[in-house]
């Protein structure tokens, strides 16, 4: 009897000073092998200290992260306030036992190292299914609609293919109109383009080296300063145009 009270008279100070400010939790307490785990450590001390936990991973559980928090004073209780946080991955399903926790609080020399007590993880396995013969029935919206038509598929193909066709037709009169511009008078593609809002700079050229400009000075005076200064009055020079393909 004598024992136990001095006993308990010598671990009364260390309990009132420390299990009752260091705290340890563990969310969730059970869980699916993949999924993640908290285990979060918190101290209130009325001194500054700063602990430090030595962590012996059991066999299965994989450390992620972790994440301490800076040490702070809490006016209203007056105690330094410090958390930890430790994210954990359990690779399979067992029970985990956490017995080896150690906190070492720095700065104080007269109290040794604080084993902290076991804390347990439950992570339980998938759970079994027999295997059938009997296929998997189709999900009921998919049962419920009507499948498509081949004829609407065809339909959509022939307007895909009549529109390319119409483009094709398109872009070939463009060309044969270009080049019958082209071949049978250079003067009609020139004021062409000019009505565009283009500048035909290679079609000019190529009409300013024919025969046909020789013979028509003011036209090709027109032309050359077009061409060669950059400066003339578009409708000035498409009104010549005009007069020069209708003689």
């Amino acid at each position: 009897m004598i024992a136990r009270f001095i006993l308990i008279w010598v671990t009364l100070p260390l309990y009132s000073l420390l299990a009752q400010e260091i705290t340890m939790t563990l969310m969730p307490e059970e869980c699916a092998p993949g999924d993640l785990v908290r285990l979060s450590f918190e101290l209130e001390s009325e001194t500054f200290t700063e602990m430090t936990i030595g962590y012996l991973s059991p066999e299965g559980i994989h450390p992620v992260v972790t994440e301490k928090i800076p040490i702070e004073f809490n006016s209203q209780t007056q105690r330094y306030v410090q958390k930890e946080y430790w994210i954990l991955q359990a690779m399979h399903s067992g029970e985990f036992l956490f017995s080896d926790l150690m906190v070492t609080l720095d700065g104080l020399a007269d109290i040794k190292p604080i084993k902290m007590e076991p804390i347990r993880l439950s992570v339980t396995g998938f759970a079994r299914t027999e295997d059938s013969a009997t296929p998997e029935a189709w999900p009921p919206y998919l049962e419920d609609q009507a499948p498509i038509s081949r004829w609407f598929w065809a339909v959509v193909m022939i307007a895909i293919c009549f529109a390319f066709y119409q483009l094709i037709q398109s872009k070939k009169k463009g060309k044969l109109l270009q080049q019958d511009l082209t071949t049978e008078d250079p003067l009609s593609l020139i004021s062409h383009r000019l009505r565009c809002g283009e500048f035909p700079a290679n079609a000019i050229e190529s009409w300013l080296e024919t025969d046909d400009a020789q013979g028509k000075h003011a036209l090709r005076t027109s032309l050359q300063q077009a061409l060669y200064a950059k400066t003339y009055d578009p409708d000035a020079l498409l009104e010549h145009l005009d007069k020069e393909t209708q003689i």
